[in-house]
Order: structure tokens, then sequence, then C-alpha cells
């Protein structure tokens, strides 16, 4: 195979994961199009920037988390703190593979459970806390705690996805 051939299929593998992380944006940020349980959204780009980090390792892993925190942004206009944070992911999680960890599901669902817990827990102590919110502990049990299990279940599909589209890229 030659660097052209390696080459543009890189770039066609990264553009995938990029509408795909285009799609899960479009599907966490819109109501009605991704099933709701009991109220309780599922932060689907947290899940999908860590496997895509696993495989893409840090740098590209972070460009991407950063691309997926820009498209949360804009639907949610946080001021750039999804962007930060989903980078800030991406890097971490795709160095920690790079070094220490192994890539497997229970790797990425760990890595998922461990972005989720901090952003949901982030989110409600400096906009829920701080703000002094009347039953702020009941929203943590109501919403943010079972937010970080919908978010955890999810990522062997997301796992097994992002595989599929990188296995299907690196054939040779």
């Amino acid at each position: 195979m030659t660097i052209e051939t390696q080459n543009k299929k890189l770039i066609i593998r990264r553009i995938c994961l990029a509408l795909i992380l285009l799609l899960l944006s479009v599907l966490q940020n819109t109501d009605g199009l991704f099933p709701q349980i009991f109220g309780v959204r599922a932060l689907l780009l947290i899940p999908c920037v860590v496997c895509i980090a696993m495989y893409e390792r840090d740098i590209w892993g972070m460009l991407l988390g950063l691309f997926a925190g820009a498209l949360w942004d804009v639907f949610a206009s946080g001021a750039s703190f999804n962007a930060l944070f989903l980078l800030t992911a991406g890097f971490l999680c795709g160095t920690l593979i790079n070094t220490i960890m192994r890539n497997n599901v229970v790797t990425a669902t760990l890595l998922s459970f461990i972005s989720a817990l901090i952003y949901n827990i982030g989110y409600w102590v400096f906009n829920i806390v701080i703000t002094k919110t009347d039953s702020a502990f009941f929203m943590l049990w109501r919403y943010y705690l079972p937010c970080i299990l919908f978010t955890t279940l999810l990522t062997p599909l997301f796992f097994i996805i992002v595989r599929a589209v990188e296995k299907k890229f690196n054939e040779e």
C-alpha cells in the first residue's frame, strides 16, 4: 500500500469520526431525537470522545474532542466549557491508552464513567450549588447521578461503532 493510499484512508477515517460526532451532537442536543429515561438525558458526546481518543490517541483524540465540545457549545451556548472539557478528556484518555492502559471495552467504560462523573458533578457544583438553587441535592440524586449511569451504559455501543470504523479503514 502506498503512502498516498494510507493518507487517504486516514483522512476518510477521521472524517467519518467527525461525522459520527456531528450526528451524536444533533441527537444529544435536540429534544425528542434520542430517548430519555424518566426525563434523564444521556450525554452522548462524552463516551464517544473517550472511545475515539482510545483509538486515535492523544493529539487526534484532543482535536476531535475539541470539535465535539465546540458542537456542544454551539447548541448549549456554554461559553466554551464543553469544548475545553472534551478537549481535556480526549487528550487524557488518549495519553492513558498510549502509556498505561489497554484498549478494550472495560477500559472505555471506566474512562467514560470517570469523565461523565467529573462533568456532571462539576456542572452540578458550579451551576446548581454555587448559585444556591433550591433542592440541589434532589437534583443531584434525580438527574445528575442517573445521567452518569445512562451515559456510561451506552459506552459499549460507541466502542463497537468506533472500533468498526477504525478496522474498516485500517485494513490492508
